[in-house]
């Protein structure tokens, strides 16, 4: 599963109060389940690797720090620790009804599917999925070009670029911010410039982002049929699996700025002078 949208503690906080208002939430071990049966317990594990690897999510340069990155990346993206964060979110604002609704999918013959293959795609470099996905691409182009349409449509049900692309910034903000607190980075800038000069770069960044979602959905995707990629578009589309999303992939994205927060602001142990 791909998780877009981005929800900050503060709106996890009055979402809870929403829903909680409305609708009873689902109990540890039905959310448990569902982690399970749609694949999200691996999108939010997977997040371990990316950090070790320095995909530069937020700006990291592992190459400074040598294997005490892979270390710090290991303790503070802990797979354990980011289960129990994400049922602890989960209990507090995802009611009953959009759990069902999610499991009803994705536990079907071509939901298990779709996870199987979304969880095979974790475990390949990004590199690979990027470069065969490219390939792939560039043949629909001339031969399939509905299909790429499908996974633009895809990408859009579930948050879109613009989402992503804010999402990423925030993320990006959190982990400066951090570094330049704890004196592991030589620049200093103000929340508001720092701001600014990642707003500057978001058209660059909304780009990659829309390219990487189109070469990684042809990639994973690939064994599926028109008529089953045209299947799954549409329950994302669904309002309620709108709404599972919407919930997810704030979840993902408040436990990655989380995580990087704290990356940051543990760098000045590995390295004070290391300029970011």
């Amino acid at each position: 599963m791909t998780f877009q949208r981005v929800m900050t503690g503060a709106a996890v906080a009055v979402a809870a109060i929403c829903f909680g208002a409305a609708l009873v939430a689902a109990d540890r071990e039905t959310s448990r389940e569902f982690l399970e049966v749609t694949g999200f317990d691996v999108a939010i594990t997977s997040m371990q690797e990316g950090a070790m690897n320095g995909l530069g999510i937020a700006g990291a340069d592992p190459d400074a720090f040598g294997s005490e990155w892979v270390r710090l990346s290991e303790q503070v993206f802990d797979p354990d620790a980011m289960i129990e964060d994400t049922l602890d979110m989960m209990e507090a604002i995802m009611p009953q009804e959009l759990v069902d609704h999610g499991m009803d999918f994705y536990g079907s013959e071509l939901g298990q599917r779709l996870v199987e293959a979304e969880n095979a795609g974790h475990g390949v470099s990004n590199e690979r999925q990027m470069a065969e996905g490219e390939m792939i691409v560039t043949r629909l182009a001339d031969e399939n070009p509905d299909r790429i349409e499908e996974y633009r449509k895809m990408s859009a049900a579930i948050g879109g670029v613009e989402q992503s692309t804010r999402a990423i910034i925030e993320i990006q903000v959190r982990y400066m911010m951090a570094a330049m607190a704890a004196g592991a980075s030589d620049i200093q800038y103000s929340e508001a410039e720092l701001r600014e000069i990642l707003s500057q770069q978001s058209d660059q960044l909304a780009n990659a982002i829309s390219t990487s979602g189109i070469f990684g959905s042809a990639y994973v995707y690939q064994s599926f049929s028109d008529e089953e990629v045209v299947a799954y578009r549409k329950a994302l589309e669904d309002p309620q699996m709108q709404q599972v999303y919407e919930i997810l992939n704030g979840i993902q994205y408040e436990i990655m700025g989380d995580r990087y927060e704290t990356l940051a602001a543990r760098l000045a142990d590995l390295s004070p002078q290391t300029d970011i």
